[in-house]
């Protein structure tokens, strides 16, 4: 985030300057390169601009191929790649100065009836009686990156490890992160924003779980990380306003590459979305 910002939604303002192209200025983050959740979720936002209403984005495959520099426009470049009676699909392709950095696919499904079913949320303390992320930096500074520090129109409250039930990896060390989420102000109310939000705030905290079963905090001192594929699949409404619990764990790591799954739920125990990340993990 970049100080004094307090709307969520200014992270993924876009200005349309042709049918399928719109540009955007990455906010200022203290990291090397752009968030790369800033990067997804402005391609779900420009992708869904290009479907008539009433149509849902339900998946996002993403590939990140090269970082982005802070301070130089993303220009995105949408191609309708179908457009059916029941799916339309858009694949996103990312730019700086004519460098490709970041591809996707999207696909968006027309609303219907259908089957319905879910697995059980996990069991978490409310939202309201575990600390924030902010109070945990503060009282272990080691613990937690200062990058976290800038979401300040993101609430984030960490279920600890107590109350998680971890499962074991071959390490002996379990992997599995509860964090509670809310955005405490949306501007933008289009359907589509919460979405591209979601596809964006998905990328934190998922990477380091990773790393937990060797005994790494999520500061990751001493490893380099960066998303490498992100991929998100949005089963039903949700707002971003509201709390959503983020389940997270790694099932498997090997040769410099750590794979992370991911769920979202409301508050009332409904299964909203799932993730799946990969990304590089290397000791330096």
């Amino acid at each position: 985030m970049t100080a004094g910002l307090t709307d969520l939604t200014a992270l993924l303002k876009l200005d349309q300057v042709d049918e399928l192209i719109f540009e955007s200025l990455p906010a200022d983050y203290p990291l090397p390169r752009v968030f790369g959740g800033q990067v997804v979720g402005l391609a779900v936002a420009a992708s869904a601009r290009t479907v008539p209403t009433g149509w849902s984005m339900h998946s996002v495959q993403s590939q990140f191929l090269r970082p982005g520099r802070a301070g130089q426009v993303i220009r995105f470049v949408v191609t309708p790649t179908r457009d059916g009676t029941s799916f339309a699909s858009r694949s996103i392709d990312a730019y700086q100065s004519d460098k490709l950095i970041f591809t996707a696919r999207a696909s968006f499904h027309r609303d219907e009836n259908g089957f319905d079913h879910q697995m059980p949320a996990p069991a978490a303390p409310a939202p309201d009686t575990v600390p924030s992320i902010v109070d945990l930096y503060h009282a272990e500074p080691g613990l937690w990156p200062e990058f976290y520090l800038e979401w300040g129109p993101l609430e984030m409250r960490i279920v600890p490890d107590a109350d998680v039930p971890a499962i074991p990896t071959s390490t002996g060390i379990g992997s599995r992160g509860l964090t509670w989420m809310r955005a405490n102000k949306i501007a933008c109310d289009e359907a589509y924003m919460h979405r591209a939000l979601l596809a964006c705030i998905s990328d934190l905290l998922i990477l380091p779980e990773s790393v937990r079963p060797h005994g790494v905090p999520s500061s990751h001192p001493g490893v380099q990380t960066a998303s490498l594929d992100h991929c998100v699949w949005f089963h039903r409404d949700f707002r971003v306003d509201e709390w959503l619990l983020y389940d997270r764990m790694s099932p498997s790591a090997h040769g410099g590459l750590g794979f992370c799954r991911g769920e979202f739920f409301d508050a009332d125990g409904v299964h909203v979305a799932s993730v799946v990340q990969e990304g590089l993990i290397r000791p330096v």
